[in-house]
């Protein structure tokens, strides 16, 4: 491992914003970095914390959590949400699997899937975070009505999702396959990340799925 990952992955544990899925009393550090409990909204493989800071910085008076499994990815988000005092942000370095272990039930408003590995192979179906799977856990840690949204620039998983949401019979509140030749986006919806404009400049369309339980 490079020794510059070293430093960032020793120097992040020591982020006040920044919480680990192995943390004793992981929830309550959590609300308690908050101050209340009125809930989160999540981002799911959040990377450098592009969405998630972005997303706080337009509501500055919901909460905002950015989750990755890799606390080397958090550590430039959570330095710079640092840097520019932005209150409403923390980052979990967990997996998705675990976010029923460590969110009580209904305490979630909303969860943004952005960019996700699509894993195309049949045999890695399982992995796709808008798997049956995954949906369960989310389900039970959002509140009621609470939406799940993913943006995604690969075909495969964006029709998978659709056709997960179709089979489970939930509620598809906004798909498109082309999100950007539309005018009528949310300032949500609008959010570009580092990644998102590189596929832009490869010429690639931005899809997404909306959907509730």
């Amino acid at each position: 491992m490079p020794r510059k990952k070293h430093i960032k992955i020793a120097e992040v544990k020591n982020f006040a914003n920044v919480f680990g899925y192995k943390d004793e009393n992981v929830f309550q550090n959590i609300c308690g970095y908050f101050g209340h409990k009125s809930g989160f909204t999540l981002e799911l493989g959040c990377g450098q914390g592009d969405y998630t800071i972005n997303l706080a910085q337009l509501h500055p008076r919901k909460n905002f959590m950015g989750v990755d499994r890799k606390p080397s990815r958090i550590y430039n988000g959570a330095k710079h949400s640092n840097e520019i005092k932005i209150a409403n942000v923390g980052f979990l370095v967990g997996y998705a699997e675990l976010l029923a272990d460590i969110f009580v039930a209904k305490s979630v408003d909303e969860i943004w899937i952005t960019f996700p590995d699509p894993y195309p192979r049949r045999s890695s179906m399982k992995k796709r975070l808008t798997h049956p799977r995954f949906l369960e856990i989310y389900k039970k840690i959002l509140k009621s009505g609470g939406v799940v949204s993913l943006k995604t620039d690969d075909d495969t998983l964006y029709n998978y999702t659709l056709k997960v949401v179709d089979e489970l019979g939930l509620k598809l509140i906004k798909k498109s396959n082309d999100l950007y030749s539309s005018d009528k986006l949310s300032d949500e919806e609008k959010i570009l990340t580092k990644y998102e404009r590189q596929h832009l400049a490869d010429g690639k369309k931005i899809k997404l799925v909306r959907f509730s339980f």
